[in-house]
């Protein structure tokens, strides 16, 4: 090798040391400087911090369920027999009115018996006449007017009452009163032949039609009381404190518009293990409210003081807030009164209370923060 090609050689070495020892302490100086950034204090975030005055107002609990009625009865038939074709036919969804005939069960073999022991009872009153009039006749006459007055196609009417124990003994010993108290009972058979509406409302089923044969115990249809209805609506325990029975509450069907009103009529014993929320049942009523609508209200609590109205989404694990205090990060305990809305109706703030009402994720007590 000539002597300039060693000095090329040991020059090359010498610039290639030199840049890499240039590169080795650029890196260190990079790394040093991420150490640094990452361990400097902690990162300061940025907030929105907000008054809430309290105040005495009355607070507003928003309700929503849907409608039930209250009356939904099974008809089911007492007697056996084939239902008569002189009724008027009820279809699923027909309506009637209280006291029109619903069923009706052919009952000619029933009011002949009836009449059968009628005219056995009228018998043996008037074989005991004689006796009557020769050892009672106080009481002749009275029992006269009973034979004169009797009716085998009206009610049977009371018995005369005797005038002595011998009367009352003589009476007994004839089975008059045995007679007449196995009639009465079949003039209260004959009347479940007929099966009259209870109230006006609508079939939601018929499964029986004239011409069919029922028994004891079938059942004939299903049917609602239209002018009766009960809606079911959760409420928070805090909320419950706020109202009471009897109280009346405004209603809306948010399709139409119209409104209802309701009253409050008892709340339940037992809460929703999920929702931790009482049932409460609110009777409505009005004109077009049907079975399953859905209905909107709200009701008007007690006066509350030192209540604050602030957005719901400031609220942390359902019973705090942050706040800030010296430009950190502090924690407050409020209790929840109602909801409006998005915001909520609390007490427990303070009127210097700074509240976060913006970027609570996250955040701790104590950190850093500008607003």
């Amino acid at each position: 090798m000539t002597k300039r090609q060693w000095i090329i050689s040991i020059a090359s070495s010498i610039i290639i040391v030199s840049i890499g020892a240039g590169l080795s302490q650029i890196l260190s100086k990079q790394k040093e400087s991420t150490i640094s950034k990452s361990s400097k204090g902690e990162t300061i975030r940025t907030v929105k911090l907000a008054n809430f005055p309290a105040e005495t107002r009355n607070a507003r609990i928003a309700i929503d369920g849907r409608v039930t009625a209250i009356e939904k009865i099974n008809v089911a038939a007492e007697v056996s027999g084939r239902l008569g074709a002189g009724v008027k036919s009820y279809k699923n969804g027909s309506f009637f009115s209280k006291g029109d005939l619903l069923f009706q069960i052919e009952s000619k073999d029933e009011e002949l018996n009836l009449k059968a022991a009628k005219a056995q009872l009228y018998s043996t009153i008037t074989q005991a006449m004689p006796d009557i009039k020769f050892d009672f006749p106080e009481s002749f006459n009275t029992w006269k007017a009973y034979l004169d007055g009797f009716d085998y196609d009206q009610a049977l009417k009371p018995l005369p009452k005797s005038q002595t124990p011998q009367e009352n003994y003589f009476i007994g010993g004839k089975s008059i009163p045995n007679q007449y108290y196995s009639i009465k009972s079949q003039e209260e058979r004959l009347k479940d032949f007929n099966i009259y509406a209870p109230f006006s409302g609508v079939f939601l089923s018929v499964n029986a039609f004239p011409g069919s044969l029922v028994t004891p115990g079938a059942n004939l249809g299903q049917i609602m009381n239209t002018s009766r209805y009960e809606m079911v609506s959760p409420i928070s325990s805090a909320e419950m404190a706020l109202v009471k029975p009897g109280q009346k509450v405004i209603l809306q069907d948010e399709s139409t518009g119209k409104e209802y009103t309701g009253t409050i009529s008892r709340f339940s014993r037992q809460i929703d293990q999920t929702t931790q929320s009482t049932p409460m049942y609110i009777n409505v009523s009005g004109k077009g409210l049907r079975d399953g609508m859905y209905l909107k209200g709200s009701i008007r609590g007690k006066p509350i003081e030192g209540l604050s109205k602030i957005p719901k989404t400031a609220i942390i694990n359902q019973d705090e807030l942050y706040v800030a205090k010296d430009s950190s990060i502090q924690k407050i305990d409020i209790e929840v009164k109602s909801f409006e809305g998005d915001s909520a109706l609390v007490v427990g703030i303070a009127p210097q209370d700074r509240v976060v009402v913006s970027s609570t994720n996250n955040l701790y007590v104590g950190q850093k923060v500008n607003y």
